[in-house]
C-alpha cells in the first residue's frame, strides 16, 4: 500500500515494565479505560489510530514544486489525521479495530487512498 500511513504495530507498550499502574482513567478519544485491567485494549485501540507523518520522495506539488513536507507539513499532517480519525468513526465506527489478522474492509482502504500523496487523492497534500 502506498498510503501515508503508519501504526504503532512495533509499539508494545502494554509490554513496558515502566506503563504507568493507575487507578485513574486513560482516556482515548473519548473512550474511558482502566491502565490497570485493560492494557491490551488500549494498545489495540491506540493501534487502530493512523499516523500520518512526514513523507519524501512523493510527486512534486503543482508539478515542480515540493518533494518532501519535513520542516513544514506537521500541521497539514495532524489535519489528515484528525480528518481521517473522523471517517474512520463515521464509516467504521468509534470501536473499530486494525488487526493484522483480518482483512480490512473497502471502506478502510477507500479511507486510506483518499491520503495518498499524489494530485488525485481527494484528502493529500497536493489537494490542501
Amino acid at each position: 500500500m502506498d498510503a501515508a500511513t503508519l501504526t504503532y504495530d512495533t509499539l508494545r507498550f502494554a509490554d513496558v515494565e515502566d506503563f504507568p499502574e493507575t487507578s485513574e482513567p486513560v482516556w482515548i478519544l473519548g473512550k474511558n479505560y482502566s491502565a490497570l485491567t485493560e492494557k491490551e485494549e488500549i494498545f489495540n485501540d491506540v493501534t487502530s489510530r493512523l499516523w500520518f507523518t512526514y513523507r519524501k520522495n512523493f510527486p512534486a506539488i503543482g508539478g515542480m514544486g515540493p518533494t518532501s513536507d519535513t520542516g513544514w507539513g506537521c500541521m497539514l499532517r495532524c489535519g489528515q489525521m484528525i480528518f481521517a480519525q473522523a471517517l474512520i468513526c463515521r464509516h467504521l465506527g468509534r470501536d473499530w479495530r486494525w488487526s493484522k489478522e483480518n482483512r480490512q474492509k473497502a471502506s478502510y482502504f477507500n479511507i486510506l487512498n483518499s491520503f495518498i500523496d499524489k494530485k488525485d487523492s481527494y484528502f493529500s497534500i497536493h489537494q490542501i
